[in-house]
């Protein structure tokens, strides 16, 4: 603290208030980060890896920090803090609608998951040579491929780009 407090008396108060500051943050980060389960946990310290990544690209980037802040700090649904999704899922499976909706995506991300590992071994590639494909990290792969996360949109497009095939034989299309 000694440093600090010569840095202030130097004139350097406007370093001293952006270290207190980021201090601060990082405080209140910590505390939330201490109050998720070990699963949550984990997954923020996989996103800060990709964060930290000089290989990943801005938007793999961008992702994961939105992860990180959603985990850390949730979104407010009907004033209380937003939902996890387990809570999620039980709110929808509440209705019939819901739970059909439910099972569709857990089908789906089921799917993309064996079409493109069946892939990936039929042209003899690994999950580090899909990443480099579509310029992302290969633990973004990896946990697309383990669903425990489900890949945008977009992801999915490159994906089916790289290995040479149709974004609908790799996402099956949802049944309307």
């Amino acid at each position: 603290m000694g440093t600090a407090v010569q840095e202030f008396e130097k004139g350097g108060r406007n370093k001293l208030d952006g270290n207190l500051m980021v201090s601060q943050q990082f405080a209140q980060c910590l505390c939330a980060f201490r109050e998720c389960s070990a699963e949550v946990q984990e997954v923020i310290l996989d996103m800060a890896r990709i964060v930290n990544d000089p290989d990943a690209i801005e938007d793999e980037r961008e992702a994961a920090v939105a992860t990180i802040a959603e985990a850390l700090f949730p979104c407010r649904v009907n004033g209380a803090p937003g939902t996890d999704l387990e809570d999620a899922e039980h709110i929808a499976s509440q209705s019939e609608a819901g739970n059909r909706l439910l099972k569709e995506m857990d089908q789906e991300e089921i799917t993309f998951a064996e079409r493109v590992t069946a892939l990936l071994k039929a042209k003899g590639w690994t999950q580090g040579d899909l990443a480099a494909e579509i310029e992302v990290g290969q633990s973004a792969v990896s946990m697309m491929l383990a669903r425990k996360c489900r890949p945008q949109r977009r992801t999915v497009e490159k994906i089916a780009k790289a290995l040479g095939v149709l974004t609908a034989d790799i996402w099956p299309e949802r049944k309307a």
